[in-house]
C-alpha cells in the first residue's frame, strides 16, 4: 500500500524542514560575522605592527644622529683642548716676555732721547729753511718724551716719522714765500730749496741771494742766475715742465 501523508503530516513534515534550517542558516551567518571580526581584528594588529615598526624605525634614526652628535661634540672637545694647550704655552711666553719689558725699555729710552738730540743738533747745522715748521717738529717731540701716557712705540713712531720729514727735505725740489729782512727792510720773497744743495730766494724785482753755511748769512747772486732761479720756482709750483735745473753751489768740508 502506498505510504499517503495527509495534511496534518504534511504540515508537521514542513514544519520539521524548516526547523533543521534555520540554524544552519544562523551558523553561517555567525561564521561570516566572526570572519569579518577576525579580519577587522587582524587589520587592527596590523596596523598596530605598522606603527610600532614605523616608531621603531623613528628611534633608529634618532639614535644614529645622537650618536654622531656625541661624535661631533668629542672631536670638538679635542679640538678645543689643543687650543687651550696652545694658549696656556703662549700666555707662559708672554708671561716671561714681561719680566723683561722694564729691561728693554730702560734701554730703549734713553736711544729715543739720543735720537732726538741728534736731530736738533742736525736741523741746527742744516740750511734755515722753513725754520718754524722744523721747530715746532722738535718742540712736539720733546713733549711727547715727556708724557707718561704715551707708549715707547708711540714716541718711537713720531721720532721716524720726524726723520722721515728731514729726509724728504733733501730729495725733493722747494718752494714758499716768506718774509726776510734785506738791507733793514722786510720784504716778502719766493724761497727755493734745491734739496739740501741750495737755498735761495727771488725778490719781486728779480734780485737773487744764495745761504751761505759758512758765514751764515745770504749772499747776493749775480744776474745771471735770475733766470735759472726763476725756471726753478717755476717748476716747483708746478707752471712749467721738469727740466735740468742748475744751482749755485758752494764749496764746504764735513767735518
Amino acid at each position: 500500500m502506498k505510504n499517503i501523508l495527509s495534511p496534518a503530516r504534511s504540515v508537521i513534515a514542513a514544519a520539521l524542514i524548516a526547523g533543521l534550517a534555520i540554524p544552519a542558516h544562523a551558523q553561517l551567518r555567525e561564521a561570516l560575522t566572526t570572519g569579518e571580526q577576525a579580519t577587522r581584528k587582524a587589520e587592527q594588529v596590523q596596523d598596530q605592527i605598522n606603527q610600532l615598526d614605523d616608531d621603531r624605525s623613528d628611534m633608529v634614526r634618532e639614535y644614529r644622529t645622537l650618536l654622531q652628535r656625541r661624535d661631533a661634540a668629542e672631536l670638538f672637545a679635542k679640538q678645543q683642548e689643543l687650543v687651550v694647550q696652545s694658549q696656556r704655552e703662549e700666555i707662559a711666553s708672554l708671561t716671561e716676555q714681561l719680566g723683561s719689558i722694564d729691561d728693554i725699555t730702560a734701554q730703549t729710552v734713553p736711544m729715543l732721547l739720543g735720537m732726538v738730540e741728534d736731530l736738533k743738533m742736525f736741523v741746527a747745522a742744516d740750511l734755515p729753511f722753513k725754520a718754524d715748521e722744523r721747530k715746532t717738529r722738535l718742540e712736539t717731540l720733546d713733549a711727547v718724551m715727556k708724557q707718561p701716557n704715551v707708549s715707547t712705540a708711540e714716541q718711537y713712531r713720531l721720532i721716524m716719522e720726524a726723520y722721515s720729514a728731514e729726509m724728504e727735505y733733501g730729495r725733493t725740489i722747494d718752494t714758499w714765500q716768506e718774509e726776510i729782512t734785506i738791507d733793514g727792510n722786510p720784504t716778502t720773497v719766493d724761497m727755493f730749496l734745491y734739496g739740501r744743495v741750495a737755498l735761495v730766494y727771488m725778490t719781486p724785482n728779480g734780485k737773487t741771494a744764495r745761504y751761505d753755511r759758512a758765514t751764515g748769512e745770504w749772499q747776493p747772486l749775480p744776474g745771471s742766475y735770475a733766470a735759472d732761479i726763476k725756471r726753478a720756482i717755476r717748476v716747483a709750483q708746478g707752471k712749467a715742465q721738469q727740466v735740468v735745473l742748475f744751482a749755485p753751489v758752494q764749496k764746504f768740508t764735513v767735518q
